[in-house]
């Protein structure tokens, strides 16, 4: 078990399901409906991380009292939600990288397409010109 690496999605994930309680006030009807779709993968998320670290039998840590998610604007908030999913990527990569259980690989190599497409999704919504990357989760 990658007790180390799981540890970092959990608080990345933390910082997911936060981050998109706050941005969806800055988005519209249609693009809220996107961001709460996240927010609930991302809850799902988060407590299949919580589940693997107790079955290690490791104390997953909590989430931190706030994070810095401030979005006075729609752009801000698409800003927001394809940095939480970049630096999600991120994390799912270490992931596949770091562990040889076939099983955490499978969750992982799913996370990172997860993230993967909605950050392109969310490019898209931003008017970026290039929504997808080669590698996702290479920084």
């Amino acid at each position: 078990m990658s007790a180390p690496l799981l540890a970092a999605l959990l608080s990345a994930e933390h910082a997911a399901v936060y981050g998109y309680g706050v941005l969806g006030a800055r988005l519209d009807d249609a693009t809220r409906r996107a961001a709460l779709t996240a927010y609930d993968s991302h809850r799902a998320r988060r407590d299949q991380l919580v589940e693997l670290l107790r079955a290690a039998g490791e104390a997953p840590a909590p989430p931190a009292a706030g994070y810095d998610v401030a979005t006075p604007t729609r752009e801000s908030a698409l800003a927001l939600a394809v940095r939480l999913e970049e630096g999600l990527s991120l994390r799912w990569r270490d992931l596949v990288a770091g562990t040889d259980d076939r099983a955490l690989r499978t969750l992982a190599v799913g996370g990172l397409q997860e993230t993967a497409v909605r950050a392109a999704t969310w490019r898209l919504l931003e008017g970026r010109p290039t929504t997808t990357v080669a590698l996702p989760g290479t920084g």
